[in-house]
């Protein structure tokens, strides 16, 4: 088993050996009908496990389980292929924490100015995990007055809390349309361990010293002339497993007071993960980057990669042209809820096209939406594990089109 699922030993020459395992344990999953290049279909045994025979060179594998999404990994090439699936109906493991800010003082802004906090969660590597978009309900996470008490929705397991201590500017009205926010400190609180359905109160969170604190600058450099829309995320890499993104509040600007790496722990490190779009949401194109290991004070972007063109797709099928510069591409196919369907990641990088695999077709009525992506990642498509391999990934673009 390859961990976090992978590719490895060589072409494919008469034998193939399949594990599948589930994407946020890497635990085996049992009874998931696995099928090769549509045609012969097997069942995984107790131990993830399946095995065929009279098979050589690049395969398609299509691997459906119930509580499971279909997952298709197109053209693979390689004798041990080890296959991730996502639950289709996410139940994340989570917990409410509640808390103060030890030293709030609400007053020693201007007239008109108010004082607030915002408090985030520290998020996992794994792309997709949706345990980190966790909402907080009536935005308890945020506070103000003279105790400043706040509550959030966390995932389970080891968390950092962040607190964007926040100036807002209400121009002396009561609208809210012309108000401005800056980010004026941070408060933390690192190595909280978070049991699902365990709430905790109580906690307190500590205000950084003006000496831990520093100004960084986002370089978006030339993101696709199309994506007029820009956002970013200054990440702080605590562990392997464990950021803390925090966000430009403010778009009218590209600079962020954020605490020192160092606050976090001593091996702590930067990353950006800058965005451009249409402004379209769902339905516009995107583009992000992934830069890691950066210095302070100027966070760049550096090159992007370009939204697919000349998309099409059907409950069939998808092509599109290739995007200059990725390694792979990928196919998600969602419904009008936005649940994601079905993912189709094609391991060919001169592909243009692919087919939808009988196993998993789709529904044959109701709006659907495919999102064609290109991935830029320093992989061997033929010998990686995505969990060992994770931070070779640094760019994605996406175009989707809709199908009645």
């Amino acid at each position: 088993m390859i961990p976090g699922g992978g590719i490895g030993d060589g072409d494919i020459d008469g034998k193939v050996f399949v594990h599948v395992i589930d994407n946020a344990t890497d635990a085996p999953l049992a009874n998931a009908t696995v099928a090769v290049s549509g045609n012969e279909q097997k069942v995984t045994d107790a131990k993830g496990f399946v095995e065929f025979d009279g098979v050589d060179g690049p395969q398609t594998f299509a691997v459906e389980l119930q509580g499971y999404r279909p997952t298709v990994w197109a053209f693979a090439n390689g004798k041990n292929v080890t296959i991730p699936l996502d639950k289709s109906t996410a139940n994340v493991a989570q917990a409410t924490l509640s808390g103060s800010i030890t030293g709030w003082d609400p007053m020693g802004l201007p007239m008109n100015h108010i004082k607030g906090a915002a408090v985030l969660y520290s998020q996992t590597d794994n792309l997709g995990d949706e345990g980190n978009d966790i909402a907080t309900p009536n935005m308890m996470n945020i506070c103000g007055g003279p105790q400043c008490n706040w509550t959030v929705n966390v995932r389970a397991g080891t968390v950092t809390l962040v607190a964007a201590i926040i100036d807002v500017d209400t121009k002396g009205t009561l609208s809210q349309a012309d108000d401005t926010i800056s980010i004026i400190g941070w408060a933390t609180k690192t190595g909280i361990t978070v049991e699902a359905g365990v709430s905790q109160s109580g906690l307190a969170l500590t205000i950084v010293e003006a000496g831990n604190l520093e100004n960084l600058t986002v370089d978006y450099g030339t993101p696709p002339a199309a994506l007029t829309t820009k956002g970013a995320f200054v990440g702080i890499e605590i562990s392997d497993d464990e950021i803390v993104q925090l966000p430009l509040f403010d778009q009218t600007t590209n600079t962020l007071l954020a605490p020192k790496p160092a606050v976090f722990g001593a091996t702590a490190s930067l990353r950006l993960t800058a965005v451009a779009q249409t402004g379209m949401g769902e339905l516009g194109a995107q583009s992000i980057v992934l830069r890691r290991n950066l210095a302070a004070p100027t966070l760049a972007a550096g090159e992007w990669l370009t939204p697919p063109v000349g998309v099409t797709a059907t409950r069939d099928a998808a092509s599109w042209q290739l995007v200059t510069g990725a390694k792979l591409h990928q196919v998600q196919y969602r419904d009008a809820q936005g649940n994601n369907l079905l993912e189709i990641t094609v391991f060919d990088d001169k592909a243009t096209s692919v087919d939808v695999p009988l196993l998993v077709e789709l529904p044959a009525s109701g709006a659907l939406t495919a999102r064609v992506s290109g991935i830029g990642a320093n992989l061997d498509l033929q010998d990686f594990s995505l969990e060992e391999d994770e931070d070779e990934l640094f760019a994605v673009a996406a175009q989707p089109v809709q199908i009645p």
